[in-house]
């Protein structure tokens, strides 16, 4: 798993500090809150499909959505952007994501 390295920060070594921008940016996209949320409910690491499949499920409510759609954007935009700013480490090869925050809510 990968994650962005420079000083230490709520105890874990190499995860830097982010901005009060950066989290703003970050929850400003609902997909990434419910995915945080789904996080932050579970013990990591998550399975990708576990993962995905949660995040749809909070997104659709009442209605029906494509966990598929859902899957491709988390793979695509989502995890790595939120691995390469330090706040989730995402295995894609054993497909599993976990939290390495302790302040995930900013």
């Amino acid at each position: 798993m990968t994650q962005s390295t420079t000083e230490r920060t709520n105890g874990r070594t190499g995860i830097a500090p982010l901005s009060e921008s950066e989290w703003h940016r970050i929850l400003s996209v609902e997909r990434r809150r419910f995915l945080l949320d789904v996080l932050d409910d579970r013990p990591t690491p998550v399975g990708f499909d576990e993962l995905a499949e949660s995040v749809a499920a909070r997104e659709a409510g009442a209605a029906r959505i494509d966990v598929e759609r859902v899957a491709i954007t988390l793979h695509h935009n989502h995890l790595p952007r939120l691995a390469k700013l330090g706040v989730v480490e995402y295995d894609h090869e054993a497909r599993l994501v976990e939290s390495v925050r302790d302040d995930l809510s900013g």
